[in-house]
């Protein structure tokens, strides 16, 4: 007996646990390309095309028959995306590693914001409590205190990236829940493909001299395809069946995933930052999912 599957809640957080491991893994994977000397420009053009290829052929009978609305809605996440990809690449080439890191991640404090501002969606005390540990979680784990957060350009380019990934994921959860996920997620390969293209001729000047050509290949077809194709389709697929503010909580743990998968393969040392700052920050996603209303309840008809 055929039983139709269901999206629950607790799948869709599981699947959005499960994309955050594999952009953890795409930092390996994007440090590999990049010290084979590719550029920002030229690997979002080659993440973006693949993924678009991908998508054209999985879903090419939908695609076609794409509508208006569905169009639009994958037209605006993926310039969010493009441009939040852009602003972070940019910011890192004048600021430190770990300011651009923590300061990427301060768009689960601009989440809440935006989701009130256009969406009219109160955030729980229980959410806020989650929201600053797991910010505080953050800022041990990139070992923020040590180093000393300064401003400078970077740091405000790093900033206006945190708004444009809150307004990514608001969007997702709360306008495109009626639309093609799978319309949705070739637009966001095209936009990234065409943005990442004129990023590689005009800034880059499309310069590709030194280029380990051997070194990238498998890189380039992890990102084009599980990071990008398999992994933002999954996303576009779970925001519709979970809130705004918790997916950007669970996806926070992509920093968390880069900086184990990062030990494991011995581009970095283990430290108690990692480890402190991650006990801190799944502490702070379970606490979220736990109703401590029922818990009280529960205590309370015990007494």
């Amino acid at each position: 007996m055929n039983r139709k599957f269901t999206m629950t809640r607790p799948i869709a957080n599981l699947l959005l646990f499960f994309i955050a491991a594999i952009w953890g893994s795409g930092f390996v994977v994007t440090k590999v390309a990049v010290n084979a000397n590719l550029t920002p420009g030229f690997i979002t053009f080659s993440r973006g095309l693949l993924f678009a290829i991908f998508a054209f052929v999985v879903f090419h009978k939908r695609i076609i028959k794409m509508s208006k609305e569905a169009f639009k809605v994958g037209l605006v996440v993926g310039l969010l995306n493009f441009a939040g990809y852009l602003t972070q690449t940019v910011g890192i080439r004048f600021t430190t590693p770990s300011n651009n890191a923590f300061l990427t991640s301060t768009y689960i404090v601009f989440l809440p914001v935006v989701a009130w501002i256009f969406y009219k969606k109160k955030l729980k005390i229980q959410k806020l409590i989650a929201i600053v540990l797991c910010l505080f979680g953050t800022a041990v784990l990139t070992n923020i205190f040590s180093n000393a957060l300064t401003l400078n350009i970077g740091d405000f380019y790093s900033l206006l990236c945190a708004v444009f990934y809150a307004g990514s994921i608001a969007f997702l959860s709360y306008s495109a829940k009626t639309s093609d996920y799978a319309v949705v997620a070739f637009m966001i390969a095209v936009v990234q493909t065409i943005g990442g293209f004129a990023f590689f001729v005009i800034v880059e000047k499309a310069s590709t001299s030194g280029v380990d050509w051997k070194a990238v290949v498998i890189p380039l077809l992890y990102m084009g395809i599980v990071c990008s194709f398999v992994a933002q389709t999954i996303q576009v697929v779970a925001q519709k069946h979970t809130s705004a503010t918790t997916a950007g909580l669970i996806m926070m743990l992509e920093g968390l995933f880069g900086s184990v998968f990062s030990v494991a393969f011995g581009l970095e040392p283990f430290t108690m930052q990692l480890a402190i700052g991650g006990i801190i920050i799944m502490g702070s996603l379970s606490m979220m999912e736990v109703d401590w209303t029922r818990i009280m309840n529960r205590n309370t008809k015990n007494l």
